[in-house]
């Protein structure tokens, strides 16, 4: 007894008695075959067109170690740093750290209804939904902080599911919450939900010493973060209260029709199911009124499609229980054979498959904008440095060509950009000769004088870059001094 007090006092169990679904095994044996086939699907076209806009940002991050950034916390930065340590500048050395986060993610998924109860059967299904849901092959292969954010909302809803359970811990809860907000600001949607339900239908399990621990650890690991923002005014909070237009923005119907789509439209039911049957089990029940919740709560506040669907994984993975309970041999045979047609036809868009010139001979470049996003960097930065002989610094005009003359630029400049948080990394540079990348005449004159368009951009598909100018000039000042009108023309 005294033992089991200490126990929920540290935050080792939930307070409360054991869940009473029966305890099953896992099953490594089919769950680690959909991980290995789902890994092998990702490396096989991991490198295929190139570096992303994103991962050329989140690569120059890494050598700016620091507590936070504009629009992202510091755990992709780190994964970045430690990319280039083992890899060097290797794409693959970049994207197998999101290969593996989503990898981890499906093995958190069947432990999900492992923990639920549910047979060997189910675990696989679960397994198997999450793998091969369309939003998690869309991400899996990019250097970005998505599936990193999948993994570690996976993460804290299954050590929920567990506290629910009375066999959980507050201590892990608040690491992967910490962790999880130093990865994506976005989980926190996610964790103020999780209290609020526990509070509403679970308030016992709030009733130890285990939450405010909990809760101490997860700030304990923001602290950094907060150190930052505190030291660069709070740039993130005006980032995400007024964000700037994004290729990425969607009207409400494409926020449903998206998620629908990144779910997979023959899994919706099943991730249906499993908000039903949590919700309908007082036990479990925060943790589907959690999921549905962030799901509308994106919905109102305006966020992405992809914001809300790690909480969807959840649910896929707790439906697999109900579904596998519904699936005949024959019914599961159906549903397997529209899964995989499905998944066929959206195959080219959820991963570069197709070779270059079939994919936009067929307009899939022109569907997905990821990939007009990862073609022509190397040709772009050799534009520039064709035109660069004698400048002090080349100014661009957005973060996708400013990582690419860093990473890929071997005869340039310094570089500086006033966006995002290239904003906070201006060269010591004292010369005013100057090479302009994306800038007409009209936005550089507020800095510059004598301009003169030297040269077009040449990118093989349509994207921002293509047919930009690049540009000499004469900036009108130091580049200190005419700094803040060049950050001013990039609002946060």
């Amino acid at each position: 007894m005294a033992l089991s007090r200490a126990r929920s006092c540290l935050g080792l169990t939930g307070g409360v008695g054991v869940y009473d679904a029966r305890v099953v095994r896992l099953a490594l044996g089919p769950v680690g075959v959909v991980v290995g086939l789902k890994t092998a699907l990702d490396l096989v076209v991991v490198d295929r067109y190139g570096w992303h806009r994103d991962t050329l940002y989140y690569a120059v991050a890494g050598r700016h170690l620091q507590g936070g950034y504009v629009e992202f916390p510091p755990v992709t930065a780190l994964f970045s740093a430690l990319a280039r340590v083992l890899f060097g500048w290797s794409l693959f050395g970049f994207r197998i750290w999101p290969v593996l986060a989503g990898a981890c993610t499906v093995f958190v998924a069947a432990l999900v209804a492992r923990d639920l109860g549910g047979s060997a059967r189910a675990q696989t299904l679960a397994a198997i939904a999450v793998a091969f849901a369309p939003g998690m092959l869309a991400t899996n292969d990019l250097f970005q902080p998505l599936a990193f954010d999948q993994l570690t909302t996976m993460l804290v809803l299954w050590l929920a599911l567990r506290l629910a359970q009375g066999r959980g811990s507050w201590i892990l809860i608040g690491l992967a919450a910490g962790v999880g907000l130093e990865t994506k600001y976005s989980i926190a949607v996610v964790l103020v939900l999780l209290i609020a339900t526990f509070a509403i239908w679970r308030r016992e399990v709030l009733r130890t010493w285990g939450f405010p621990l909990g809760v101490g650890i997860a700030a304990l690991l923001l602290v950094p973060n907060l150190i930052w923002e505190a030291g660069h005014g709070w740039v993130s909070v005006h980032w995400f209260l007024h964000p700037p237009p994004s290729g990425t923005d969607e009207t409400r119907p494409q926020y449903v029709a998206n998620l629908i789509l990144l779910t997979h439209v023959v899994a919706v039911p099943v991730a249906v199911a499993g908000v039903v049957s949590l919700v309908r089990n007082r036990i479990v029940r925060p943790l589907g009124w959690t999921v549905a919740g962030t799901v509308v709560a994106y919905f109102v506040l305006g966020g992405k499609s992809y914001y809300g669907l790690p909480s969807i994984l959840f649910a896929l993975a707790a439906g697999a229980i109900p579904f596998e309970r519904w699936a005949t041999r024959r019914r599961l045979w159906a549903v397997g054979v529209a899964y995989v047609v499905v998944s066929l036809v959206l195959l080219p868009i959820t991963l570069p498959v197709l070779p270059l010139k079939t994919a936009e001979r067929h307009g899939v470049i022109g569907k997905r904008a990821d990939y007009g996003d990862e073609i022509g960097w190397p040709a772009f930065v050799h534009t520039v440095e064709r035109h660069a002989a004698g400048a002090d610094v080349v100014i661009v005009s957005n973060y996708g060509e400013a990582g690419s003359l860093q990473v890929f630029g071997l005869h340039l400049p310094p570089i500086a950009s006033g966006a995002v948080t290239f904003r906070f990394w201006r060269p010591e540079v004292t010369g005013r000769n100057a090479v302009l990348v994306g800038y007409d005449r009209k936005s550089a004159s507020a800095f510059c004088k004598r301009y003169r368009i030297v040269a077009r951009i040449s990118m093989p598909v349509a994207n921002d870059e293509r047919n930009q100018p690049v540009a000499r000039c004469i900036l009108s000042g130091s580049l200190a001094n005419i700094w803040p009108t060049i950050v001013g023309q990039f609002p946060v």
